[in-house]
């Protein structure tokens, strides 16, 4: 009875732990952006113009050219996590630019990579495994 008690409170705790995480999550979208990569890995784009691509290269050259959505810094620190329903979560940005920006270059630019995904489940698994155990086994 209280396993199954435990087991109910379950995506409340997970919930718990991506919001408390939230901070760490969108900083390695953040970090993933200086270097230009998408959430597939690959490139999220090319500069159309020569000039722009010159510029940004001089600003930040870990993306080696490509577009990294870190002009300002705005987009990436106006990143948030918000529930969209059940267990389901999304990243946005409050930066004015974000609906702009995910037109152009696609959603998933605000999701997590393969690494960051396995990261955060082990890590969501691991503390939320420990809490179910903690309070079904302990007194």
């Amino acid at each position: 009875m209280k396993a199954e008690k435990e087991k109910q409170r379950l995506p409340n705790t997970i919930g718990t732990l991506i919001i408390f995480n939230s901070e760490q999550i969108v900083e390695g979208i953040r970090r993933r952006w200086l270097f230009g990569k998408s959430s597939n890995q690959s490139s999220i784009g090319e500069y159309q113009s020569s000039e722009y691509k010159a510029f940004k290269v001089g600003i930040n050259p870990r993306a080696g050219g490509d577009v990294d959505l870190t002009l300002t810094g705005a987009l990436g620190n106006g990143l948030i996590i918000k529930k969209s329903g059940g267990l389901k979560y999304e990243i946005i940005s409050t930066d004015w630019k974000f609906d702009k920006i995910s037109k152009k270059y696609g959603l998933e630019q605000f999701n997590l990579d393969e690494r960051q995904l396995d990261e955060l489940l082990d890590t969501l698994f691991y503390f939320a495994l420990v809490e179910y155990l903690d309070n079904v086994y302990l007194i």
